[in-house]
């Protein structure tokens, strides 16, 4: 059955949109380290909903209880399972810091999804030569397979997304395919984060923004919507502009 509303929570500065819309939702997806905005936001908020937490490999899990106090059902990572094992002797990787939890894999449903394992500036020259990022991503694993090979040993992961918040995006469309998805607080880079954090000087980070993540999240966004043509998008952040029929602003 096709989910009618669902949203996607990342931490940039739109996400103070959220409270007015939060009513439309009976699923979420939080992105992250999301304990301080859960508690900037209200945890009334939160209340009565089905959470899906997305986790890279430098989060920590929710504090103030929230796993026990809000009905969060899945921990979700990008990866398998031994790629998530540290290779630092003094640092812990994402099984240690979540032991106590059950946490979620790549899924099969992912494996071909994102770009294949690449410098980023690869992806950035092809994007443009091409109509959608499928066929781009067969061009490349065609002609970089050394490259790819050398990024998922280096990486330990199979798949890149550019940002954890655009894999939730893209990971709710795949299993959800929801007639509505609402996208708040991913603004690639082009504003604060919605909490003040100690590595985020106190102005919008003019080199974030100019950078090729920051082009990856808005092209990525783009092709999700071409893609998922039925799915209206409707997005917090006044900061990015996507040319599809199908994505409006809030």
């Amino acid at each position: 059955m096709r989910v009618e509303n669902i949203a996607v929570l990342g931490r940039g500065g739109s996400l103070r949109k959220f409270k007015k819309f939060s009513d439309l939702f009976e699923t979420i997806y939080i992105v992250g380290n999301f304990y301080k905005e859960i508690k900037k936001i209200g945890v009334k908020y939160f209340k009565d909903k089905k959470i899906i937490h997305l986790i890279s490999r430098t989060d920590r899990p929710l504090r103030n209880g929230y796993y026990k106090k809000l009905n969060i059902v899945r921990i979700q990572t990008m990866y398998h399972p031994h790629q998530l094992v540290s290779t630092k002797k003094y640092k812990k990787g994402i099984l240690e810091k979540f032991k106590n939890f059950k946490i979620e894999f790549l899924p099969d449903y992912m494996k071909n999804r994102g770009y294949p394992l690449v410098d980023r500036k690869i992806i950035y020259k092809y994007m443009k030569e091409y109509d959608n990022y499928k066929d781009m991503n067969i061009f490349i694993e065609k002609n970089f397979k050394k490259e790819i090979e050398r990024g998922v040993e280096k990486n330990r992961r199979s798949r890149y997304w550019p940002t954890t918040g655009i894999y939730a995006l893209d990971l709710c469309l795949v299993e959800s395919l929801p007639e509505n998805i609402y996208i708040f607080g991913i603004d690639a880079f082009k504003n604060l984060s919605y909490v003040k954090y100690n590595w985020e000087p106190g102005h919008v980070r003019e080199n974030k923004d100019a950078s090729l993540v920051s082009k990856l999240m808005i092209y990525h966004m783009e092709e999700m919507a071409k893609e998922f043509c039925k799915t209206k998008f409707y997005s917090s952040t006044d900061s990015i502009k996507i040319n599809q029929i199908n994505w409006n602003k809030l």
